[in-house]
């Protein structure tokens, strides 16, 4: 490293230790930033001949780098913005030392993190702040900050696994009267790209929902419908807007909405995604919905699920949403998990065993019981024996039906996120 200018990253941590999960953490995270923030300048960091040490004595961090044709005066200012631009960056000491181990100093003096009146450097000297009051003070600080660092990674990385099952469900080719990559099935109003356009719109509010998720922290689930309400109202808009007033997903933005709550939830209690877990806070937030919402519900402009719930007495989404998910978990998922990846198989398996167990109101909208039925059962043909004859024969009758088991297709998508949230971890973790 002699011969080479060196970057440390270290703590201003009074007293001793110096060190514990929660400074390690935030050192870390530091620590990331910083090495975007240097690469993001053109700066090299030799990674393959770095110094780190966690202990008692704080943790820090050495490299060499490679400063081209910046000065070191630049470097040095580089590390001052990064410090600067940090929201905690009182808290961080980015020092520079040139190819002889000579420190790379501004001059600058630095203003206390705590009092934020004097120089640190007066404060630490007139023993201004008591150091169990400093530490104290810091250490919450810093808690608070990797608390919202690590619910912003879960409310991004749940996004993206919600956005790619919304995908992964609509790319699956072909399926029995829904729009796919080459057909509209039994749709003349939308087709692969409307729902493409669709996804898009609705995917910008995913994290919001987690989030809600992570800050709901009374004791009745059930207060947590109106927000999800409000939200849901606010993609559906968007929704309509990008597909020109057609109803792609309404099924969808209450499902995966609940779902991404739900694991908001969970995950802001704890480090472990459990299914059982879910499933609870799914019917928890879910109480009485069909009662509250079908049985009981007022006013002439019903919804198509309300209609069917009226004239049939099948509850469609709503009842799925209070049951936890039961079609999802009690056929979608332990048929997926029978696979080891995504292909298409593995998909319209899935999709046929959520089908033949589903009493789809989507179907009922264009038809009745009968043709539900029928369908349902060739739906359990196909999967029992899965070959392209009876998939075919599945995909003629929706055809001559003219219908389209979209709530089934809305729970494969459900069936997918679980699953991949689940892959996330080791089948039963989903840790950061």
């Amino acid at each position: 490293m002699n011969s080479l200018p060196c970057l440390s990253l270290s703590l201003n941590v009074p007293g001793f230790p110096k060190s514990n999960h929660t400074v390690s953490v935030f050192f870390q995270s530091c620590l990331n930033d910083l090495k975007h923030y240097f690469i993001a300048h053109r700066i090299e960091i030799h990674e393959n001949n770095t110094i780190e040490i966690c202990d008692a004595a704080g943790d820090f961090f050495l490299v060499p780098l490679s400063i081209n044709d910046f000065s070191l005066n630049k470097i040095k200012q580089i590390c001052e913005d990064f410090e600067e631009s940090h929201p905690l960056g009182r808290f961080i000491d980015v020092d520079l030392n040139d190819h002889q181990g000579n420190s790379v100093s501004s001059g600058k003096s630095k203003l206390c993190f705590y009092c934020r009146e004097k120089p640190a450097i007066e404060c630490r000297r007139e023993k201004a702040h008591d150091f169990d009051q400093l530490r104290s003070f810091m250490f919450l600080v810093m808690d608070e900050y990797c608390r919202k660092q690590r619910e912003e990674r879960i409310a991004k990385k749940l996004s993206e696994l919600a956005q790619q099952a919304i995908l992964a469900e609509i790319s699956l080719t072909p399926k029995p009267g829904l729009v796919d990559q080459v057909s509209s099935g039994s749709h003349a109003d939308m087709d692969f790209q409307t729902f493409v356009d669709s996804t898009n719109a609705i995917s910008l509010w995913f994290g919001e929902l987690v989030r809600e998720g992570f800050a709901f922290h009374e004791k009745d689930l059930t207060q947590a419908l109106p927000r999800l309400r409000e939200i849901g109202l606010r993609m559906e808009s968007d929704m309509f807007e990008a597909t020109g007033n057609v109803n792609t997903q309404k099924g969808i933005i209450f499902l995966m909405g609940l779902s991404l709550f739900a694991c908001g939830k969970l995950l802001g209690q704890g480090d472990h995604f459990q299914v059982e877990e879910f499933r609870s806070i799914i019917k928890a937030t879910c109480k009485d919905l069909v009662k509250n919402e079908m049985v009981n519900a007022v006013g002439s402009g019903k919804s198509h699920g309300e209609k069917i719930f009226l004239k049939y007495g099948f509850t469609g989404a709503r009842g799925e949403a209070e049951s936890g998910f039961a079609t999802v978990f009690n056929f979608g998922l332990p048929q997926l998990i029978q696979s080891k990846e995504l292909n298409d198989e593995a998909l319209t398996q899935c999709f046929l065993a959520i089908a033949a167990n589903n009493n789809d109101t989507n179907i009922l909208f264009r038809s009745n019981p009968e043709v539900l039925y029928a369908f349902r059962k060739l739906c359990k043909i196909a999967l029992e024996d899965f070959n392209l004859a009876n998939y075919v024969a599945l995909i003629d009758f929706c055809k001559y039906e003219n219908i389209s088991p979209g709530g089934s297709a809305d729970l494969l998508a459900v069936t997918i996120f679980v699953w991949l949230v689940i892959q996330a971890g080791d089948q039963d973790h989903f840790t950061f």
